[in-house]
């Protein structure tokens, strides 16, 4: 039987989201005409603000709230509210949602919240409310939100005072927390942000981010999305939205605990199971991630200039020790100074006659005071093909430079949107002045050089990972001989085991990943009959130890069949002295692979966000670095190639020391066709290849061991 979520989605994935943002009318029910509560605020934030739709309360007198008429039921009021905004105790909610189910109403709003304190039984009242909704065909966002707001008509759902509407802007917000999110609209507005529309979802008991996000990235008012979200429950349909998002999106995830407390039955469920898998979904959808309130604002300055197209920056600076300050950020954040061509030079002489101060990449401006200059310069300096983008330290005293200082950052607004190039402003001066100008010029600015240096990352970056995603999926994807694994399946269900390796690298050839040359064995004796290359490698199979090496059950270089049959038997009576004894399967042989890198492709079917897929280096720096990259499968070559290239041990794979390079376009290969695996055959839950032995360039990759879990 399908989920509440599967039900919801069903029926409301072509529904549309219009009349929580655009009602014609309003209903509060929970509101007092004899005293304030918060039902009673919501309406006159309305009223005050002159929201030109009807505006009708429900509560237990009647009357009206600065006329607004208030009625006792809901049947009583006179047309079918757009909307229904439920404020009242939760254990009132689902005979309130009865009686708009009854009077036509199609949307709600649940800002109650206490919903647990009243359940009887596991979500017993949730469970109700879910149930009115579906027999009714109603929407509701909630409970425990502050519901919707729409700047432009003045049109607002949460129950605190809200002094200023500014219309006009083309920012949306999406906050899990009401409170949260008024303060992000606080600090929008000592940021000069005009916000346009916001949406609180709070338990997201059925609408929640990935409804609205579609909505707001088809909405012709939005052009910047910005969330704060604590969690997921439809992971992979918020990133499937978001992939697809033409549209900036800024999303400050909280709560970045692990994911799982449950013991980890593979390096994939312990490597995946924390907030890396989050870090790894919002690199490869092109999502902006905000680390805390500073990030967030700066981040939605930043992404409403021009892009960085690459990372080639000019620095102009009204002071030479921030010069250098600048420097160093920018080198943190992978930029290139570049040199300043001797025509550019040669024009800057005719602008201005500096006497100390040589004409370099960062340009010290310490000697001008005359603000056409540094407009000038600036053009210039836009001018120049090598240059994406900008940073200029603008250090002034606000006490003879204030009024300057405003026509220059008009100028810059300018300048920005006729050479289509961003410029970042570390602007330096007086906290009066500072907040003055962030508040009420339109130009955003930042408070130092690193501060702008992050904030161009932030836009280079973004231009970047849109630039690999918009690449799309593999129009073909990796065959995968199903048939094969589901035979392993079948075997490992009816003996109740999990798959022995052998079995493990049989499903990864299944997907046109091989390993090395081997062969299984019972018994000792029959070591003597092998045909392989020496020397080989002997691994214990066993349904009872999926970690071999932990007693001892891999032998490594035997040079000979003689020894091969030596190094069984002696396996064999070690392990029959063992208490408990663990089962003997068998034995597998394999050729000793040539030398290589050691590395790690595993991948899982997460609960959240479906199957994904990790890499990294194997070995020692899997045990202790843990240092390895997480894609949301399947992925394309190019996102495999990324991956590697996030991994800090990348110079390894590059050929550190002297070493030949390592076969980085094989290991991309291998990572596709795990991802593919994963996302064809969904009842693989789990699968490990660790070691895989990346050869030099050219040369391929042998798997040597593999585990894999069926769900």
């Amino acid at each position: 039987m399908p989920s509440w979520q599967e039900k919801r989605s069903l029926r409301y994935s072509m529904s549309s989201m219009e009349k929580f943002f655009y009602p014609r009318s309003l209903v509060v029910i929970g509101a007092s005409v004899t005293k304030m509560n918060l039902g009673q605020i919501i309406l006159l934030n309305n009223k005050n603000h002159e929201f030109a739709g009807n505006l009708y309360g429900v509560g237990r007198e009647e009357g009206d709230i600065a006329g607004v008429p208030v009625f006792n039921s809901v049947d009583k009021i006179p047309e079918i509210p757009d909307v229904a905004i439920i404020i009242s105790p939760a254990v009132t909610v689902p005979d309130f949602m009865e009686a708009c189910g009854k009077k036509g109403i199609t949307h709600v709003v649940i800002e109650a919240g206490g919903f647990s304190e009243y359940s009887e039984g596991k979500q017993a009242l949730e469970d109700k409310v879910l149930k009115i909704a579906d027999r009714y065909g109603i929407r509701f966002i909630g409970p425990n939100c502050v519901g919707t707001i729409n700047f432009d008509i003045k049109m607002m759902m949460p129950f605190g005072f809200i002094p200023e509407t500014p219309q006009g802007g083309r920012v949306a917000v999406i906050a899990q927390s009401g409170g949260v999110g008024g303060a992000y609209l606080q600090e929008f507005g000592d940021n000069a942000i005009v916000p346009g529309k916001f949406a609180s979802v709070g338990n997201k008991l059925q609408t929640d981010e990935v409804d609205i996000l579609e909505y707001l990235i088809n909405d012709g008012n939005t052009d910047v999305i910005a969330m704060y979200l604590e969690g997921f429950k439809r992971g992979r349909e918020f990133f499937d939205v978001a992939v697809r998002s033409g549209k900036p999106l800024i999303v400050q995830k909280s709560n970045r605990c692990d994911l799982s407390s449950k013991i980890a039955q593979s390096h994939t469920t312990a490597l995946s199971a924390g907030d890396d898998l989050v870090d790894g979904c919002f690199r490869q959808a092109a999502i902006i991630r905000a680390d805390d309130d500073i990030d967030f604002i700066n981040a939605v300055k930043i992404i409403r200039l021009p892009l960085m197209k690459s990372r080639r920056v000019a620095v102009l600076s009204r002071s030479g020790g921030h010069a250098v300050l600048t420097a160093d950020a920018c080198a943190k954040f992978g930029f290139t100074l570049v040199d300043f061509p001797v025509e550019f030079v040669e024009t800057l002489k005719t602008i201005y006659h500096t006497r100390v101060i040589s004409h370099q990449n960062p340009l010290d401006l310490g000697e001008i005071f005359d603000y056409t200059i540094f407009t000038k310069i600036l053009e210039e300096s836009m001018k120049l093909p090598d240059v994406d983008g900008i940073l200029f330290n603008h250090i002034y005293t606000s006490s003879y430079e204030a009024e300057m200082s405003r026509t220059f950052l008009g100028n810059v607004g300018r300048l920005v949107k006729q050479y289509q190039k961003p410029v970042a402003i570390a602007l330096i001066t007086d906290a009066r002045e500072l907040l003055d100008i962030s508040k009420n010029q339109g130009y955003p600015v930042f408070t130092s050089p690193l501060m702008a240096a992050k904030a161009l990352h932030v836009s280079a970056t973004y231009y970047e990972e849109k630039a690999l995603r918009d690449k799309g999926v593999d129009s073909i994807p990796h065959s995968v001989d199903a048939g094969m694994i589901a035979a392993i399946r079948e075997r490992c269900r009816e003996e109740e085991r999990i798959p022995l390796t052998h079995e493990a690298l049989t499903i990864a050839a299944a997907a046109g990943i091989k390993g090395v040359a081997s062969a299984t064995v019972k018994l000792s004796g029959e070591a003597k009959d092998l045909y392989l290359k020496f020397p080989v490698a002997v691994k214990l199979l066993s349904r009872d130890a999926s970690h071999k090496s932990d007693i001892g059950g891999v032998r490594l270089k035997i040079g000979n069949n003689e020894l091969l049959a030596e190094t069984i038997a002696d396996m064999t009576n070690i392990f029959e002295s063992f208490t408990p004894r663990p089962s003997i399967d068998g034995f597998l042989v394999q050729e000793m692979a040539a030398e290589g890198v050691e590395c790690f492709v595993g991948g899982r079917q997460d609960p959240v966000f479906g199957p994904i897929v990790i890499a990294g280096l194997g070995g020692i720096f899997l045990e202790i670095f843990k240092d390895t990259a997480i894609r949301l499968a399947p992925v394309t070559k190019d996102v495999a190639m990324d991956m590697l290239r996030q991994l800090k041990s990348y110079p390894v794979l590059q050929g550190a020391r002297g070493k030949m390079p390592a076969d980085m376009d094989a290991l991309a290969d291998i990572i596709c066709r795990v991802s593919h695996l994963l996302a064809q055959v969904p009842y693989i839950g789990e699968i490990d290849l660790n070691p895989l032995i990346v050869h030099e360039a050219g040369k391929g990759v042998s798997a040597v061991d593999c585990r894999v879990f069926f769900k």
